[in-house]
């Protein structure tokens, strides 16, 4: 059995997986509504963001960054990954989640900073070509990765190994319409899912669950499955 938790007892539901929120975008100009600004604790004793128990280990997923060199879904010795599904032309969700992680990593130390490396995955590779991905994802994080593969199956069996969902549609309109999860997932060197933010995530709250991670803090989880 798969359970969920967060700080302050929240449990989140999921469409197709517990702890799975999804994100609609569109190529319009609505925007998505975002949920309330949390009411976080000073010293707050659990992490803001959602753990699966037992915990999922995505050690196994490789995917190639736009230069074709291959990424494997694990953090260097002692760092940590974080990684996000989205696409360059999503006008509210994306560039809100990875504005938020450009702050929180600026408010580490040089030393952490290092420590951290930030993939994003494109659902939407016909239009994020190689260049515009990477443009895109160095403008928040100089040194993130640019991930793309047009192979279909990669992409739908890396995404299912994180949990995560997306589908692209052209509506009545003819306009491009894609929903996705919306959350950012931080690995650690084993390949283990430490934690996931869900998209509404306070960034003053990712901050402090990113500072304490990288402070050797963990989440009380089940181990993965295969590790027992």
């Amino acid at each position: 059995m798969v359970r969920t938790s967060r700080a302050r007892g929240v449990v989140f539901a999921s469409l197709v997986g517990i702890g799975l929120v999804l994100s609609a975008c569109s190529g319009g100009t609505g925007d998505v509504e975002q949920s309330s600004a949390s009411t976080s604790l000073p010293e707050p004793t659990e992490f803001s963001g959602y753990v699966r128990s037992p915990a999922t280990n995505v050690a196994s997923v490789t995917l190639p960054a736009v230069d074709g060199t291959p990424v494997t879904m694990v953090a260097d010795p002692g760092g940590l990954r974080l990684v996000y599904f989205g696409y360059t032309t999503c006008p509210d969700v994306c560039p809100t989640t990875m504005s938020h992680v450009k702050k929180a990593l600026a408010a580490q130390s040089q030393a952490d900073r290092d420590r951290v490396q930030v993939d994003m995955i494109s659902i939407d590779p016909s239009r994020d070509t190689p260049d515009k991905l990477e443009e895109y994802i160095t403008r928040f994080v100089p040194s993130g990765n640019a991930i793309r593969t047009e192979d279909f199956v990669l992409l739908r069996s890396a995404a299912d190994a994180f949990g995560a969902d997306f589908t692209s549609r052209n509506n009545e309109e003819g306009q491009r319409e894609v929903s996705h999860t919306g959350d950012l997932y931080v690995v650690d060197d084993t390949g283990t899912i430490l934690l996931a933010w869900p998209f509404g995530t306070e960034q003053p709250d990712i901050e402090r669950d990113l500072t304490r991670l990288l402070a050797g803090e963990r989440p009380a989880v089940e181990p993965p499955m295969e590790d027992r």
